[in-house]
């Protein structure tokens, strides 16, 4: 027989409390089942090969183990280097799907009858069918956990399919859907002025907490170009606790496109965000992006989409802040992936370390936060700036930055002299025009007369304006 490759690998078998690393042995050509043994350094393991050609893994005990330790090895006359791994870790796959309402058709037809797809036959176009697609494979799957987010499909769907609300909050209390975001969509709140954030928070927040019965903890922000320093401050004092997102300090696809290390990054995916004013948020920033799980959905076996899974495992470690990593499974308008809950079942099965596991975001950030605090450790503080350049994007524009800026000061504006003026019964304007200089300084107090007087008040004046 012939040893093709031997590697020490990242997975664990046997008790949680006492488990034993696997060693991954290719070979061809086996006559016989064959006895392959593993020596070396502290080392020893024993496994058979099957006749032909194939793959044998070989749980191989190590004396006094340190991670990321080194040890000089052998199989079958055929030496390698054995790396000492850590048990213990833990990958949450959390299925999603992001929507952009107005991409490549209106909002109004994306939630209602067009199914045309410019994206490929993998993904589904019409907000409603995606919805009714991930509750349909929760039904019918029991392990299943996925995320809903953005007001802008949440809103109609709730709106149009009534007799799915209770289903829909039978699976939240379930602990099996997160609604996700706090916010009516995924703002660029570096565009925007902060006064348009902090409306974004509100319809959002008012909507699915106080509508639907949800518990929204995270700014869901996939998909949007850069960060205003002030949002994660901005959205601590709305309530929530923590962000995710995958555009931020680096190339738009995030430090692992292209092959890329995940280590230039130079801090752990998870880490506080500061914001001036000295509020923050725990935060992950998806280093492989928010469609990193999606791409095994194409994968012919499960056994493929596991290679593919354990491999965005093993790098997304790599800047992980503890033994928990969060795996996006999902991308722009998409069914549930195939393959995650058969994950699910034969990973965890087979393995004891890592576990693979349909997860939630507030199950992942409980577990982050619970490993820092045993250890007595908090995250990494960041304040940096968090927007990249993005050519041909809206929010590197200044010219674009500037109108959108002065057309939500006029609204902010008409909105002030609205709140001066009144009316009689027949709809008669009786208030005078004022500048917001005028305006600066006074409190207003409304009369709740017939005649619907407003009275303005400041330091013992008055001006009455009816």
């Amino acid at each position: 027989m012939r040893i093709l490759d031997v590697a020490s690998t990242e997975k664990f078998v046997g008790p949680p409390d006492a488990p034993v690393q696997l060693v991954r042995v290719s070979y061809a050509d086996a006559a016989a089942r064959t006895p392959l043994r593993v020596d070396g350094d502290g080392l020893a393991g024993e496994a058979v090969a099957e006749p032909g050609d194939g793959v044998v893994e070989i749980p191989v005990t190590v004396e006094n183990p340190v991670p990321g330790q080194q040890r000089t090895a052998r199989v079958g006359g055929h030496g390698f280097t054995f790396t000492v791994a850590e048990p213990g870790w833990t990958m949450f796959m959390v299925g999603h799907f992001h929507y952009d309402p107005v991409w490549w058709n209106t909002q109004a037809n994306y939630t209602s009858v067009w199914t045309e797809n410019p994206l490929g036959a993998c993904r589904q176009t019409n907000g409603f069918n995606l919805v009714r697609a991930h509750l349909d494979w929760a039904r019918d799957h029991p392990e299943y956990k996925f995320v809903l987010a953005e007001v802008d499909y949440l809103k109609p769907y709730w709106d149009t399919h009534p007799q799915d609300r209770a289903e829909l909050r039978r699976l939240i209390a379930q602990g099996r859907l997160e609604v996700m975001g706090g916010s009516y969509n995924e703002p660029s709140t570096n565009l925007t002025d902060a006064e348009t954030t902090i409306r974004n928070l509100v319809a959002g927040i008012g909507f699915q907490r106080d509508i639907v019965g949800a518990a929204p903890a995270t700014a869901w922000q996939l998909d949007v170009f850069g960060h205003d320093p002030q949002f994660p401050g901005l959205v601590a004092d709305a309530g929530l606790t923590s962000s995710a997102w995958a555009r931020g300090p680096f190339h738009q696809w995030g430090p692992m496109a292209d092959g890329g290390d995940p280590r230039r990054m130079q801090f752990a995916s998870e880490f506080e965000w500061i914001a001036p004013s000295g509020r923050g948020l725990l935060t992950h920033y998806m280093p492989a992006h928010y469609a990193a799980g999606w791409w095994m959905d194409s994968r012919e076996s499960l056994a493929d989409a596991e290679d593919d899974v354990y491999r965005l495992f093993t790098d997304l470690k790599k800047v992980a802040a503890t033994r928990h990593v969060l795996l996006p499974v999902g991308t722009d308008f998409t069914p549930p992936n195939r393959w995650v809950v058969a994950i699910h079942r034969d990973w965890n099965a087979r393995y004891t370390w890592p576990k693979f596991v349909c997860g939630l975001p507030s199950e992942f950030f409980a577990a982050v936060r619970a490993e820092l605090e045993q250890r007595g450790a908090r995250p990494s503080p960041q304040t940096r700036d968090m927007n990249p350049i993005y050519t041909g994007c809206h929010v590197s524009y200044i010219d674009t930055k500037q109108a959108n800026r002065a057309a939500e000061t006029a609204v902010l504006e008409a909105e002030r002299f609205a709140m001066l003026t009144t009316c009689t019964p027949e709809g008669k304007l009786v208030s005078r025009p004022m500048t917001i200089q005028e305006v600066e300084g006074w409190t207003v107090r409304f009369i709740a007369q017939a005649d619907n007087d407003v009275t303005l008040q400041s330091q013992g004046q008055q001006v009455n304006l009816a």
